[in-house]
């Protein structure tokens, strides 16, 4: 570090490997958040984010395994709480927790845990974590939800320990309102440790590294990461890029819900304007403004320059216009806990409107949004309640040069539910979970698989649960020729399909049958290698017929070769066809 009229200047390599310790140092808050906490959701799904910052709130670092939404809400998150309770306030104990939907993640389960870093007496720091718990008051089940107020317990911006003491009113109110309390008390404590760890870990930095300041390296590392990603952008040609998207959702009025976006690049600048998105409904889908941004900063990071380390300076680069009363940025108090039925189409937006200027950059739609969780909350058969929930995707969208991936979560970057793991939290037997077959868009690079999965109720209790999923009506769409993939369905014992996301009752024997739909194809799919077509039929991710009917390749039953002269018919007139 330098010395002199120029103190406040970090040289390049000091300054290289105390950014890289910051980042280690964001992972072992992530670690032991995920070693101590109690529930699946955060243990086992990964459903968190993990973050460090200077006294002014500035984001310096985040964990490498985090969820777009959640990390891209705690910068403002944590500039809120230091706006509530300022540096120079805070004593060294003290814990400062909020999840108040309209300042955090858009729904009251995603609870944010953040306290001071002090070294020698003096502030330097914040640490901050949030995550997604297994319950928080309200109506588990509440996909039809008019109001916030049913969804679960608001905690204002407060401090859950003051200078190392509980805030035992906060813990017993708490305690009080959620159905699984010790898992909940439980992962609170989880989120409390994991930012002890944490500040420790960037005080040792600070005494190993010799640095004085969170600042002066803020100074450093916000600036380059908002030119690197200025320069990302720069790489768009500039222009007006324009696309909508409706959603399965319906309005009021019965038509479906519309998602706007105008991209207007300039240079290193963008700019994102949602004006025409359709107002608020009352319906527990509608995505605060902080969530909003976070998914529409996560896209031009994945697309242009998915290396870049997140911090303000990212964030920084990308601007909004999104219209108050709108679905994606709606006034208080509408219903939101089931956002992420509608805020993962913010990429699909984005990625349609960029794709006609950049295609080899992005991904064509997904079936992995909106996000399936299932809910489920009631008694084992000795009494003990259970709050637990089931989370697993369908197939992701092609790109230009690749298939999609299956069962993987994307945009929302969290892990699939262990069945094993699940079969131990809730007495539930998952029966069947298999790919769908002839459920990838086909294309010349085709979607990932939709997956089959059921579900059925062990406990002679009756069990609340909330079955949400989407892409009921129509499949994630291609991009460039590619097709869409299979649609989504929700069936309870075999009935009859789901029109939405609804909540179930189950008694003993009772099951949901979940089919979650495949991503977009990219290209056109009578361009597709034969070969690859044959080995997706040898492996049941495409039928014979759907060999046939999709991609112009005819395979014989018998021998399951590629009968060369058959398929340069069918291509043939199947180009024809679709002319």
């Amino acid at each position: 570090m330098t010395t002199g009229a120029s103190a406040t200047k970090i040289d390049p390599i000091t300054f290289q490997i105390v950014w890289a310790r910051l980042i280690s140092v964001a992972d072992e808050i992530a670690a032991t958040l995920v070693k101590t906490s109690f529930s699946l959701v955060v243990r086992d799904n990964h459903d968190y984010a993990c973050g460090i910052y200077d006294i002014s709130g500035r984001m310096l670092a985040q964990s490498l395994q985090c969820t777009p939404g959640q990390a891209g809400a705690t910068p403002r998150v944590v500039a809120a709480m230091l706006e509530r309770y300022p540096a120079h306030q805070l004593s060294p104990g003290d814990v400062i927790i909020a999840n108040d939907p309209w300042l955090c993640a858009g729904h009251a389960p995603d609870v944010f845990i953040a306290a001071p870093v002090f070294r020698a007496g003096k502030i330097v720091g914040v640490v901050c974590n949030s995550a997604h718990h297994i319950d928080m008051g309200g109506r588990l089940g509440g996909t039809d939800a008019r109001e916030v107020y049913e969804e679960g317990l608001i905690i204002p911006i407060t401090k859950l320990m003051v200078a190392g003491q509980p805030n035992d009113d906060l813990f017993r109110l708490l305690r009080r309102n959620v159905r699984a309390a010790d898992k909940v008390i439980g992962d609170l404590r989880a989120q409390m440790a994991a930012n002890h760890v944490g500040a420790r870990g960037v005080v040792q930095m600070m005494d190993e590294t010799g640095l004085e300041s969170l600042e002066t390296l803020a100074d450093e590392i916000i600036p380059r990461t908002e030119a690197a990603m200025r320069a990302a952008i720069a790489e768009i040609p500039d222009g007006v890029y324009a696309h909508s998207v409706d959603h399965d959702e319906l309005d009021p009025d019965g038509k479906p819900i519309r998602l706007v976006v105008r991209i207007e690049v300039a240079g290193d600048r963008v700019s994102l304007d949602y004006t025409g998105t359709s107002p608020q409904v009352p319906k527990p889908i509608n995505a605060v403004f902080n969530i909003t941004r976070a998914y529409s900063v996560f896209p031009f990071v994945a697309a242009l320059c998915p290396r870049l380390p997140m911090n303000d300076g990212v964030f920084n680069a990308v601007s909004l216009v999104v219209p108050q009363g709108t679905v994606l940025n709606p006034t208080f108090p509408a219903p939101g806990m089931f956002r992420s039925l509608l805020s993962y189409y913010v990429v699909e937006l984005i990625y349609g409107a960029l794709a006609k200027v950049i295609p080899d950059k992005v991904m064509a739609p997904s079936g992995t949004y909106p996000l399936w969780i299932q809910k489920f909350a009631g008694r084992f058969d000795d009494g003990r309640p259970f709050v637990s929930h089931f989370n697993a995707q369908g197939g992701h969208g092609a790109r230009q040069d690749r298939d999609g991936n299956s069962a993987v979560v994307f945009p929302g970057n969290i892990a699939s539910t262990s069945v094993e793991l699940f079969e131990v939290d809730a007495p539930m037997l998952c029966e069947r979970k298999a790919f769908i077959t002839d459920s990838a868009g086909p294309g010349r690079f085709r979607g990932g698989l939709g997956q089959e999965i059921v579900i059925r109720s062990l406990a002679k209790h009756r069990i609340s649960g909330a079955a949400s999923g989407g892409r009921f009506r129509h499949g994630a769409v291609g991009l460039d020729g590619g097709k869409e993939g299979g649609r989504g369905r929700i069936q309870f014992n075999d009935g009859e399909p789901f029109a939405r996301s609804s909540q179930v009752f189950y008694d003993r024997g009772d099951f949901v049958r979940l089919c979650q739909p495949g991503g977009g194809g990219f290209g056109d799919p009578l361009s597709r290698d034969p070969e690859h077509v044959l080995r997706d039929v040898r492996q049941g991710v495409v039928s014979l017929a759907g060999a046939a009917a999709d991609y112009g390749v005819a395979i014989d039953r018998d021998t399951l070769r590629v009968n060369v002269t058959e398929t340069a018919r069918l291509r043939t007139r199947n180009a024809a066809a679709a002319e």
